[in-house]
């Protein structure tokens, strides 16, 4: 006898998450039940064909109605309930305005005591939803299309939206024969024993005048491989240096305008400079009154000469003229020009 393993049951943990994602302990019976309550009240409320209103149990007015629910995630945090319901008709289930919504949220409520949370996110491809496909092959069994017509057109969708492999089963009274029988169809491959494969699973039943037909798909999206650890970014290898010339100085070539301007600038320059040269200061100190003295003795002798006087008095004055100048230029020497002073005035006596 085959031992069969749900797909996705046994990939728990290693690629796949659970759908109810919480931790209790003493209440685990209890969440586990309301989980399943949920569920069930959303896939009979938005089933195919019916809509059943008030307590979620098939009583009431029904009628047309198709939500393609996909999966339902259930998420708790303390007194919170955070459900995510996967649909490929986001519409129907969000209503007008979004009153479908509120009315859902006010029902999940009622029925689990704590506060809702509900989210509606859209299935971009449907084909590839093992749960979507099998309620659409049921939906055209139980509207008399051929069962073999169905399940082909199904698998024929899923692998041109991408799935390496599908494989579809319904089992019963098929085409309302007497004796129930099974058909399969399958394309691709759909690798059962690898953990790393991405199998989807899903399974639903047709509800048909002669009784139920039971419909299950398997699709097999590719591979998936756990990260790879990063490595550490290597160090780019060391790269020459390119030795470049220098940068030779730019020249900026002046017109002969310019130059000549510069040149005239510069004469203007050095004539200025020439007038404006400052007379020699005249000396300071005791030098200064020696100087003075000897330049007034010089300028009388220098009168006295012109004058051409040759009086005792003019040849002393012309003496003690070059004797005060030699005092002027030697200082050292100045006892000697007194004593010669001394003498001119005892031979003027």
């Amino acid at each position: 006898m085959g031992q069969k393993v749900h797909p996705v049951g046994l990939r728990l943990g290693i690629i796949k998450d659970w759908e109810s994602r919480w931790f209790a302990n003493r209440e685990y019976t209890r969440f586990v039940l309301e989980d399943e309550r949920v569920r069930r009240y959303l896939r009979r409320r938005f089933a195919r064909g019916t809509m059943p209103e008030g307590d979620g149990r098939g009583r009431g007015r029904s009628r047309g109605f198709d939500g393609g629910i996909g999966t339902i995630e259930i998420e708790r945090a303390a007194q919170n309930l955070k459900v995510t319901i996967h649909t490929a008709k986001p519409g129907i289930i969000i209503g007008r305005g979004g009153r479908g919504v509120d009315d859902l949220r006010a029902e999940i409520e009622r029925l689990t005591d704590r506060v809702v949370h509900l989210t509606v996110q859209e299935v971009r491809q449907p084909e590839l939803q093992a749960q979507l496909v099998a309620e659409s092959i049921a939906s055209q069994i139980e509207k008399r299309i051929a069962f073999k017509r169905a399940i082909r057109q199904a698998v024929t969708r899923s692998t041109r939206a991408g799935a390496q492999g599908i494989r579809a089963i319904c089992a019963g009274r098929l085409g309302g024969a007497e004796m129930a029988r099974r058909y399969s169809h399958r394309e691709g491959k759909i690798p059962l024993h690898t953990l790393r494969a991405d199998i989807d699973y899903g399974f639903t039943e047709a509800r048909t005048s002669q009784g139920n037909v039971g419909i299950k798909v398997w699709i097999y999206r590719g591979d998936i491989l756990p990260e790879a650890k990063e490595k550490p970014p290597t160090p780019p290898p060391p790269q020459e240096r390119e030795v470049r010339e220098p940068r030779r100085p730019k020249v900026r070539r002046v017109p002969a305008e310019e130059v000549e301007a510069m040149r005239a600038e510069a004469a203007a320059a050095a004539e200025a400079a020439s007038t404006l040269e400052p007379e020699a200061a005249p000396p300071e100190g005791p030098e200064a009154g020696a100087a003075a003295e000897a330049g007034e003795t010089s300028s009388e002798a220098g009168a006295a000469a012109e004058a051409g006087e040759t009086s005792p008095e003019a040849g002393a004055a012309v003496e003690a003229g070059e004797t005060s100048s030699e005092s002027a230029e030697s200082p050292e020497s100045a006892e000697p020009t007194v004593s010669a002073d001394a003498d001119s005035e005892e031979e003027k006596r």
